[in-house]
C-alpha cells in the first residue's frame, strides 16, 4: 500500500538576496533581512485553528487597524515553505491576482488617492468579501498569492464599491475559464 509522506527542505531561500536560509532560523546571515516562515505542518495547523486565513481571492480586511498590530501576510513557496512577506492592516482591500492582473492600472489610480481613514464604514452586501481578522487569534496571518493588489485604507473606504465589482468579476471569469478547461480536458480524455 502506498504512504503519503511530507518531505521538508532543510533551507528556503531569501526573498531579498536569495541566498539558503537553513530550517529555524528567522534572519538571513547574508543580508540581515527577515527570513520567518512556517513549514507544511505548521501552516496547516495555523490553518486549522484558525489562526491563518485565506485571502488568495482577495476582500476587504476588517479588524486590525492598529499599526502595533498589523496583519501578517504569507506566501507559498517551493517546498511547501510559507515566507512571511509583508503586512497590512484592517481596512485595506487585497485585490486577487486576477482582478490585479486585469485591473492592475485602475488600481494604481485608485490607490493614488491619499487621506485620513477615519470613522470607515463599509456598505457590505450578501456578496462582499470579507476577510475578519477580529477574531482570529494573537499572531494569525493571511494567506496571500504572487501578484495581489493591496489598496490603501482611504482609497478603499472612498472606492469600496467599485473594488467590490472589480474583485467578483475578474474572479468570477478566472472560475469560467477553469470550468471551461476542465470541460475541455473531460471531453478530451
Amino acid at each position: 500500500m502506498a504512504t503519503f509522506e511530507i518531505v521538508l527542505p532543510d533551507e528556503s531561500p531569501c526573498d531579498e538576496c536569495g541566498d539558503a536560509v537553513p530550517a529555524g532560523v528567522y534572519t538571513c546571515a547574508s543580508c540581515g533581512a527577515n527570513a520567518f516562515r512556517l513549514n507544511f505542518p505548521e501552516f496547516y495547523s495555523h490553518f486549522e485553528r484558525l489562526k491563518m486565513m485565506d485571502a488568495r481571492y482577495g476582500g476587504l480586511v476588517l479588524g486590525r487597524s492598529d499599526p502595533a498590530d498589523d496583519v501578517p501576510m504569507y506566501i507559498c513557496r517551493d517546498g511547501g515553505v510559507y515566507t512571511l512577506v509583508g503586512l497590512m492592516q484592517g481596512g485595506e482591500y487585497i485585490m486577487s491576482r486576477a482582478a490585479s492582473t486585469k485591473h492592475g492600472s485602475r488600481l494604481v489610480d485608485i490607490n493614488s488617492i491619499n487621506g485620513e481613514a477615519t470613522g470607515i464604514q463599509f456598505p457590505l452586501s450578501s456578496m462582499s468579501s470579507v476577510i475578519n481578522t477580529n477574531f482570529m487569534p494573537p499572531y494569525g496571518g493571511i494567506w496571500i498569492t504572487e501578484g495581489q493588489f493591496i489598496v490603501n485604507r482611504y482609497a478603499t473606504k472612498i472606492h469600496f464599491e467599485e473594488l467590490e465589482q472589480l474583485n467578483s468579476e475578474a474572479n468570477l471569469e478566472l472560475a469560467s475559464q477553469l470550468f471551461n478547461e476542465a470541460e475541455q480536458d473531460a471531453n478530451d480524455s
